[in-house]
């Protein structure tokens, strides 16, 4: 610190100055003071002579009448003692004004006052030795006559005496009164100067501290007045590098690192704020009651009824089930938070609320109890909106039963096909050789119709787990539903009006035209029988992009364009509890004997199929619409061909059949046998290979199922094709696999025939791979 510039050296150095002058005043003063007492006492001592000549003069007169009360006594001892004293005590009044008479300006005047004195002296002993040798003679008359006249002693001392000393004095006493007035008057100067000084010097100080100090410090308060008020970008500009200087940088300092500080912090609440305010998570302050005290803008915009929820209970925003749960999570909650927790757990809970627009949201719940916490005192909530989530979850739930389900279904589907196959077969081939008999053939064809209704709902199951095999063409939905108008009238009643809404516009799609049509019916049979007493079905179809917000709802969509299909109905609507399971297979609404139970859930399978989604809005009393998105394809929908009709065919090849089932293999080899066809049979791909390798002829065509044990045939033909190059490959199989194909669809260049089939289905599909020419 520079002592230079110090405040306290400048205050130091005043109160110094001011203790300085204030000493010259008492010590001008005191010397003042000191030289009037010296004048006094001159004038006291200008008094002594004639004070001590009149005290002389007393004490004669007093002896005087002492003496005259002696002599008449005629006591001559005691007259002679008393005249002694008086004698004694007059010479020592004589020598008091003389001594006196010294302190006097020497002058003539002075010494004949001396010469006066000493003469007077004389002249008193002369007497008082007279009166005390007549005393002794015992001369009385004398003594009394001397003691009773008047002496020309008491002249002298009371009159020419005394005058003359007062007019000695009178000049000097003069003197020095006038030396006292003088020195009173330097002293009143001397101090009036002092005094001017002092005010001079103390006003001059005053005006300096208060500009050096006053000033800066009233910046300084205004300053820290401001700063109080929140303007934390206050700054002080006072100079100096004193105190105050000091403390005004350190104040700029403090200003602007509390300005950084507050700043940080608006930042930081400015953040905090956003991130509370934006956030999809709840934030609710409850107090011990569930008096919510404070919510967060996105708890505000969901839950209650239109007004604030700051101030009331979260039970009467609780749905009515679930307001239990929510008791019970309050006391949990503080029981948890009892003293001696220093770290209070969350509780986990689930619950839902309502919301502002109806409807019920739920909620997944993290409470803590911060009721002993002084910065929060209440009980924090962290809620997540998970009905989405929850929503997804049972909708992947419903997705992988359904899934299983299919798979399944699947399984049960393949080896039936092969069952009615062998049936179908078998049931024909009887039905040539009994054409005869009318009765037996009766019972064939039964069992032929049986058979057939039996492969229809083979194909559905097939169907609905996506294992048929698809044939896939680029279509356009408004011709498919305008060539189905007339079947799908006969299909409903005629209370039921059937209204078509298409797209003129609509783009076209890749699907297989048969199973769309399946789709069609089946929706609209649906929405039949769900309007006992009429009704309208309306039968949509429109351009529409999945954006993300749809996938994320729905998340087995995908987002681009798509080509929607909608059936809508007017009837009973389907109630919550149903909706979960309405793709379900076997599960029908339906009286026993009504229905299978396939309809819907052929529908999921065959749009899943052509990967697309289905799914379906409906509320009980106002009707149902299923809404289908197909994929949009830029590619234009060609014109439909005629279909040719082929007679059956025969043929003198050879055909190696592999088949793992033996009465389907026994089947086939009677066919093709009775077609013309060779046929060498294997049950096992591995027989086929030591067959095929024993074999010397040709072989022409490779008769083989996709799913055997022990090798595939698309393996098995493979391994045939690199030892017989030449050799022809029919597939067969009851549903789609990876195999020979993808997503229902055969690869290109492989031939395919689907299970169950005629024998005369399979002749025609020998002879159309014998006939085609290889691709090189």
């Amino acid at each position: 610190m520079d002592e230079r510039n110090s405040i306290g050296q400048l205050l130091r150095q005043a109160f110094l100055l001011l203790g300085a002058l204030i000493l010259l005043g008492a010590v001008v003063a005191v010397w003042q003071i000191s030289v009037m007492r010296q004048r006094a006492q001159r004038l006291y001592d200008l008094e002594q002579p004639a004070l001590a000549v009149l005290m002389a003069h007393n004490h004669f007169q007093r002896f005087q009448a002492e003496l005259q009360l002696l002599s008449e006594t005629h006591d001559a001892p005691r007259f002679t003692a008393k005249a002694s004293e008086l004698r004694g005590v007059f010479n020592q009044d004589v020598d008091r004004a003389i001594q006196a008479l010294q302190g006097l300006r020497q002058g003539p005047e002075r010494e004949r006052q001396f010469t006066g004195l000493e003469a007077i002296r004389t002249m008193f002993s002369s007497q008082m030795d007279d009166l005390i040798q007549l005393a002794r003679l015992g001369d009385w008359g004398v003594v009394e006559l001397r003691s009773q006249s008047r002496d020309p002693v008491l002249s002298a001392l009371s009159e020419s005496l005394v005058r003359d000393i007062d007019g000695l004095v009178a000049e000097q006493k003069t003197q020095e009164l006038e030396e006292i007035e003088r020195a009173g008057d330097r002293a009143v100067l001397t101090l009036l100067a002092i005094g001017l000084a002092i005010f001079l010097i103390t006003a001059f100080l005053g005006w300096r501290i208060t500009r050096t100090i006053g000033g800066r410090l009233q910046q300084l308060d205004a300053a820290v007045r401001a700063l109080g008020r929140g303007e934390f970008h206050q700054r002080v500009h006072v100079g100096g590098s004193d105190e105050i200087g000091r403390l005004a940088r350190v104040f700029n300092d403090m200003s602007a690192r509390v300005s950084d500080l507050y700043g940080t912090l608006q930042r930081s609440e400015a953040q905090f704020r956003s991130l509370i305010e934006n956030a999809h998570d709840f934030i609710v302050v409850l107090q011990a009651d569930g008096m919510i005290r404070y919510a967060s803008p996105s708890f505000e915009r969901e839950a209650g009824e239109g007004s604030p929820v700051e101030g009331q209970n979260i039970l009467n925003l609780a749905a009515a089930e679930d307001r239990t749960e929510v008791e019970k999570l309050l006391a949990a909650v503080q029981v948890r938070g009892m003293p001696g927790d220093v770290d209070p757990a969350p509780i986990e809970s689930e619950f839902r609320i309502r919301q502002r627009g109806g409807g019920v949201r739920i909620l997944e719940v993290s409470a803590t109890n911060l009721l002993k916490n002084p910065a929060v005192n209440g009980i924090v909530v962290n809620a997540r909106d998970v009905t989405e989530r929850r929503t997804l979850e049972d909708q992947l739930m419903r997705a992988q039963r359904m899934e299983a389900i299919g798979t399944l279904s699947g399984g049960i589907a393949h080896d039936f096909n092969n069952i009615l196959t062998v049936i179908l077969g078998h049931t024909e081939v009887l039905l040539k050789e009994l054409q005869s008999s009318p009765e037996e053939s009766g019972h064939l064809r039964s069992i032929d119709e049986a058979s057939r209704r039996a492969s229809a709902l083979t194909r559905q199951l097939l169907a609905f787990s996506r294992k048929q095999v698809l044939q896939p063409k680029v279509l356009n939905l408004n011709s498919l539903i305008v060539d189905l108008d007339k079947m799908l009238r006969r299909l409903i009643s005629e209370n039921i009006e059937l209204e078509t809404v298409t797209d003129p516009q609509l783009g076209a799609t890749r699907t297989d035209p048969g199973q769309i049509e399946q789709v069609v019916m089946n929706l609209v049979v649906n929405a039949r029988d769900a309007m006992k007493s009429g009704g309208r079905i309306t039968i949509e179809t429109a351009n529409v992009t999945l954006d993300e917000d749809y996938v994320r709802v729905h998340p087995t969509a995908r987002p681009g364009p798509h080509v929607m299909l909608a059936v809508s109905d007017t009837g009973e609507g389907i109630s919550p509890d149903i909706m979960p399971h309405i793709f379900e297979p076997f599960f029908t609404t339906k009286e026993v004997g009504k229905g299978t139970g396939l309809g819907l859930s052929t529908v999921y399978g065959i749009v899943k199929q052509s990967g697309g989604n289905v799914w379906v809005y409906s509320q009980p009393g106002r009707g149902s619409t299923f809404k289908i998105y197909l994929p949009r394809v830029d590619e234009p929908a060609p014109f439909a061909a005629e279909a040719t009709l082929h007679s059956v065919s025969s043929g003198a090849e050879t055909v190696l059949l592999v088949e793992d089932e033996p009465a389907l293999r026994d089947l086939i080899k009677i066919a093709l046998t009775a077609g013309g066809f060779t046929v060498i049979d294997a049950p096992t791909p591995a027989d086929a290979l030591i067959l095929s390798r024993k074999h010397t002829g040709p072989l022409h065509l490779l008769l083989t199922d996709v799913i055997m044990p022990g090798m595939d045939g698309p393996a098995l033909a493979k391994q045939m094709q690199g030892e017989r190059p030449d050799i022809k490959v029919l597939f067969m199989s009851g549903y789609a696999t990876n195999f020979i194909m993808h997503d229902g669809v055969v690869d290109p260049g492989t031939n395919f025939l689907e299970k169950p089939f005629h024998p005369r289905t399979l002749l025609n599909k020998v002879r159309e791979v014998l006939d085609t020419t290889p691709h090189r």
